[in-house]
């Protein structure tokens, strides 16, 4: 019978066995550490993972079932949505109801409940909204044995890429709460800004609909009769040229040409609208909008605001950087600043520093670029792009607010001079006349 080499006779102490995971020299084995270390504050987050994946993969998800190719293990999406009659019975799900959807859902998880009775709590508060049907649905797919990202897959059109791929970082750290804080404030910022905009633009809006509206009328029934009083001073005298192009409008305009003034005024906003659904016109008429003094400057600030609190979001969440740069650009707006955060991820991943890769593009101010640069030099930049967006928001406020005390004196002085228009074009021939007889 064999005996352990270290087993004693029971009268002697027996020695203790050196444990298997210290080391040789005795020391105590290292603790793996608790969290792993988070891009952007240790270290500057551009240096790209070695394996180049930028969608993290968990076991258990679809994508490893995916990728391992086993069919019994992948979780079908149900019924993706939203429907078409969901759009015209609720509208569309704004900013503000996801903002509300993801601070309560936080709430929730912290509270310790679970996705069905958060979704279900949810899903009654949202009920007659177009959230409502969406969380109904989640919460489905939810039960069937989905996960949170799988769930929320198929209301891409909803929630968009950005929640998606921070929800996706989000569960394969286990920070859902966290994510969905910081999701939170990024749709409540964008609905302070719509707002806003929107808030400065409802009165200009109405004046010039109203004073186009106004000269319309006046074209087709009150030109008319100053044109035949004109007609017959003509026979006299030649007229003006203000006159004569008020006479040569009135008869096109009794000819039969006065559908033209409705046409111009929804016929061509309409085919802009539908121009700029297309890639080309929303490439021309993007970089026509940014040339236009006031407006161009607010869009620029804007889209700079909204590149600025995306990244920022996306680099806290733990997406990668070469992901980041990608989401980001498509939450832009215009055309030649999403071209120009395109044209950046390449450098990038090959380990240049954003803010040299984005200057030459010369979309971002300087001012911009400087803060990129102090933000990687520190290895601050998601709180660096966070405070830079809280700048932009600022300002853009201002501008907003001030955008609509600019265009209404903008407005009196078009309406005035079409005003002074009508009456030179009718009192001068009269004063001329006068000025004649009085002459002869």
């Amino acid at each position: 019978m064999s005996h352990d080499p270290d087993d004693l006779d029971p009268n002697q102490p027996r020695k203790p066995r050196a444990r298997r995971d210290a080391d040789p020299g005795g020391r105590p084995p290292r603790k793996p550490p608790e969290h792993p270390p988070r891009a952007g504050y240790g270290e500057s987050v551009f240096r790209p993972s070695p394996g180049g994946d930028l969608d993290p993969v968990r076991p258990g998800s679809s994508q490893s079932a995916r990728k391992s190719g086993d069919p019994t293990s992948r979780i079908e999406a149900v019924e993706p949505g939203p429907k078409w009659y969901e759009r015209i019975l609720f509208g569309r799900v704004s900013s503000g109801q996801l903002s509300q959807f993801c601070r309560q859902f936080a709430s929730y998880l912290n509270a310790g409940v679970d996705y069905d009775r958060a979704l279900s709590s949810l899903g009654r508060q949202f009920q007659g909204t177009g959230l409502g049907p969406v969380l109904e649905r989640m919460r489905g797919r939810i039960r069937a044995g989905s996960t949170l990202e799988e769930a929320t897959a198929p209301e891409k059109a909803v929630f968009g890429s950005i929640f998606q791929s921070m929800i996706r970082v989000g569960e394969a750290r286990g920070g859902v709460p966290e994510t969905l804080r910081m999701l939170s404030k990024s749709f409540e910022s964008r609905q302070r800004l719509i707002r806003q905009a929107r808030s400065a633009m409802i009165y200009p809006a109405i004046v010039l609909f109203l004073a186009s509206a106004v000269a319309c009328l006046m074209a087709i029934f009150i030109l008319p009769m100053f044109a035949s009083l004109l007609a017959d001073i003509s026979k006299k005298s030649q007229l003006p040229w203000a006159s004569r192009g008020l006479m040569a409008f009135s008869g096109f305009i009794s000819s039969g040409g006065w559908w033209i003034l409705p046409l111009a005024l929804f016929g061509v906003p309409f085919g802009l609208v539908q121009w700029y659904k297309t890639s080309v016109g929303k490439n021309i008429l993007d970089r026509i909008l940014l040339r236009i003094p006031v407006f161009g400057s607010i869009l620029r600030k804007l889209d700079v605001s909204r590149f600025a609190r995306t990244l920022a979001s996306l680099l806290d969440a733990g997406v990668d950087i070469g992901g980041s740069i990608e989401l980001t650009a498509q939450a832009l707006a215009m055309t030649p600043m999403r071209n120009a955060v395109e044209s950046t991820r390449l450098p990038v991943m090959q380990g240049r520093e954003l803010s040299a890769a984005l200057a030459p593009t010369r979309q971002f101010g300087p001012d911009v670029i400087a803060i990129l640069e102090s933000g990687e030099e520190t290895g601050k930049l998601p709180e660096t792009l966070a405070h830079l967006a809280d700048e932009y928001e600022e300002q853009v406020a201002f501008m907003v607010k001030n955008l609509g005390h600019l265009i209404q004196p903008l407005l009196v002085i078009i309406i005035a001079g079409f005003v002074l228009f009508i009456i030179l074009a009718v009192f001068l021939p009269y004063i001329q006349l006068i000025t004649s007889l009085a002459g002869g």
